[in-house]
């Protein structure tokens, strides 16, 4: 005969009513073993426990049903009885566990915080400083104005000699102080935090800013000095240096102070455009100008010469003789290899030249123009006339790196671009800037540097023919010169002009049949005459030196090292080198390649500079990777989660929380994304 589960509950409750409650336990123990499944039963058989004492099998009760409301998800239910457990065993670690995560999932932030306290304090006076830590943790996340416990977080740290966690805890309580304006509070953080590593990036930052949040710029450059008298070389401390003498608005100490950075620094050179915006902004377009000259290498090699391009602009806007700035549009126009607007520039330079006085700059950009439009004889003449006026005859040639030894002054073996250059080895136009090992960099053209290497416009003595026959022949020699060597729209364009001045001639039609078979520049020689003696030109050499040349494409095998040494350096722990790697190898590749290896440098990049406590700049990289075309779903989803969790360390946790859900709303199994997401919706 079956149980009868009707006819126990109703004895029980019988007993119960007569008082009888170890009768009432026997049979609702009976249904229990019958229905294992009967959680309100066991539920009743652990209050039935309690009040008979007997606390162990009350407990076993209870712990059975509580731990199944868990799992069913049921918060408030478990809450209950781990509430009753804890009437029992109010010391019980596990129990307060417990009821702090149910708490946290529910939602109720201060029953959750109140838990987490008792965690962290019962942890820390039995010496588990990792488990205090984890809890202390667990009420930063849950409560994001709580300002000082990052504060404990810093000091449990300090104990357990962990330095390194200790000064990014101070630099996250100085974070918190500074966001709710306790900007003394948030100074104390920075500067413990500096105490113990003087060069830590985030601290460095957030003490500048309590000071120019208190208008105390230059009292934050005087301790930055200090620090910096004690260590000479800490990039970091120049860096927020440099940030506080802007702020206060020194530009020339901001721009000393620059100077050094970029000389143990290259990478640094961006600092030089913000400082030349500054200038800009004060209508000091000679002092903007000098700033671009030093970073123009960098940044034209560096991907940035639409930023370069838009500064020097905005200085001819407001000086269109400025002829340092369109010295600085011609060096951009001819590494953007724009033949029309390199001319236009060249044109520019040369009108300016002559009004400003400067021969050298008149000379060179006549020589360009010459090269480029051999068919206007205006500027050769006009050349003869200058080279009389410097002294020089019609063969001495001008130096191909003419215009670099005017921004750079360097010689012919120094760095070409793409490569690291110091700061030593820039001239500073119309100015003399004393370097920190004491090294004066004029303006002045280093004459031992010029080429000796004959001008193409020189390549021949025979005599000039100036009547308008020999006129035409020359003007149809080069653009027989332009077909030969591949380049056909200036052929095209030079033919029109050619038969507009001289009519529909004989040579009109040679020379549109000669079009049709032109030979690629690639396979082109041309032989001129030099003293009686032939020389072979190369039209390569040729491009380049009029900025030209056609782009190399990028190595594989360059990629491949600077990738693996990248990911080598990462995984030592060796996160400056890292990132230097990861930049280089992003730089040789384009983000649309059809390959992956830019997303692979940006995402890692990304991780890196979170890693190195900047997650700022780590934004940046992953936002890069997010405007890559065709990325997968999978690719996405992880960069949202990434932007999450960069924002959500700067405790940004609204923009943190869209992220989040946004990767939830794709696949709510991605990593922690849940969890991610119940903490934003307590810290909200």
């Amino acid at each position: 005969m079956g149980f009868d589960k009707i006819k126990a509950m109703r004895n029980a409750e019988k007993f119960l009513a007569q008082g009888k409650i170890k009768a009432a336990i026997g049979e609702y123990k009976q249904v229990v073993d019958n229905d294992p499944k009967d959680f309100g039963t066991m539920n009743l058989l652990g209050d039935l426990y309690t009040k008979a004492e007997e606390p162990k099998a009350a407990l076993s009760y209870y712990n059975t049903v509580a731990e199944h409301y868990s799992k069913q998800g049921f918060a408030q239910k478990a809450i209950a009885v781990y509430n009753k457990i804890s009437r029992i065993e109010p010391n019980s670690i596990a129990v307060s566990e417990k009821l702090a995560e149910l708490y946290k999932t529910k939602g109720s932030v201060t029953e959750a915080k109140s838990h987490y306290v008792v965690l962290a304090e019962s942890y820390q006076a039995k010496g588990r400083m990792v488990e205090a830590l984890a809890m202390w943790k667990q009420i930063a996340l849950l409560d994001p104005t709580n300002t000082e416990v990052y504060t404990n977080i810093a000091e449990s740290y300090l104990k357990e000699g962990q330095t390194s966690e200790a000064v990014d805890a101070f630099a996250d309580a100085g974070d918190r102080f500074l966001n709710r304006g306790m900007l003394a509070q948030s100074e104390e953080s920075y500067l413990r935090g500096l105490e113990h590593q003087p060069n830590h990036q985030r601290c460095l930052t957030g003490y500048v800013n309590t000071q120019t949040g208190q208008g105390r710029s230059m009292t934050a450059a005087e301790k930055l000095e200090s620090m910096l008298a004690e260590n000479k070389n800490s990039r970091e401390v120049l860096d927020a240096l440099a940030d506080c003498y802007l702020e206060a608005g020194e530009m020339e100490k901001a721009e000393k102070a620059i100077i050094r950075l970029v000389e143990q620094e290259p990478a640094s050179y961006p600092k030089f455009l913000g400082l030349a915006r500054n200038y800009l902004s004060g209508s000091e377009f000679g002092a903007a100008c000098r700033m671009l000259t030093m970073a123009s290498e960098h940044m034209l090699a560096g991907g940035k010469a639409d930023e370069f391009a838009e500064t020097v602009r905005a200085v001819l806007e407001h000086e269109p003789d400025n002829l340092d700035a369109v010295r600085l549009l011609v060096r951009f126009c001819s590494w953007q290899k724009d033949g029309d607007s390199l001319k236009n520039s060249l044109r520019r330079l040369g009108e300016l030249a002559g009004l400003h006085g400067s021969l050298d700059d008149e000379r060179f950009a006549l020589s360009q123009l010459v090269m480029l439009m051999p068919q206007e004889s205006g500027y050769a003449t006009r050349l003869r006339e200058v080279n009389e006026l410097l002294g020089y005859d019609d063969e001495t040639p001008v130096s191909n790196s003419m215009f670099d030894d005017r921004f750079l002054n360097r010689g012919v073996d120094a760095p070409s671009a793409g490569q690291d250059i110091e700061v030593a080895d820039f001239a500073i136009v119309g100015a003399v800037i004393e370097t920190s090992s004491g090294q004066a960099l004029p303006f002045e053209v280093d004459e031992s540097a010029i080429q000796t290497e004959e001008p193409f416009s020189a390549m021949t003595s025979e005599p000039l023919d100036d009547s308008l026959e020999g006129k035409r022949r020359r003007e149809a020699e080069s653009i027989r010169f332009y077909i030969d060597n591949g380049y056909i729209e200036l052929a095209e364009k030079a033919i029109e002009e050619f038969e507009s001045e001289f009519g529909a001639v004989a040579e009109v039609a040679e020379l549109r049949a000669h079009l049709g078979g032109g030979v690629p520049a690639s396979e082109a020689l041309v032989q001129p005459k030099s003293n009686g003696h032939h020389k072979l030109f190369d039209i390569g050499e040729f491009r380049s030196e009029l900025g030209l040349e056609e782009q190399e494409e990028a190595d594989d095998s360059d990629f491949e090292t600077k990738y693996s040494t990248a990911i080598a350096y990462k995984e030592m722990g060796l996160l400056e080198q890292a990132i230097a790697e990861f930049q280089d190898a992003a730089g040789i590749v384009s983000p649309n390649d059809g390959t992956r290896r830019f997303f692979s440098c940006a995402n890692l990049l990304g991780h890196s500079f979170m890693e190195n406590g900047m997650p700022k700049v780590a934004m940046k990289w992953y936002q890069r990777a997010l405007e890559i075309a065709d990325l997968t779903t999978d690719e996405k989803q992880a960069l949202w989660y990434e932007l999450g969790v960069v924002h959500e360390s700067e405790g940004e946790f609204e923009v943190a929380g869209r992220y989040f859900e946004q990767v939830y709303a794709e696949n709510v199994d991605f990593r922690d994304v849940r969890e991610r997401l119940k903490n934003m919706a307590v810290a909200a």
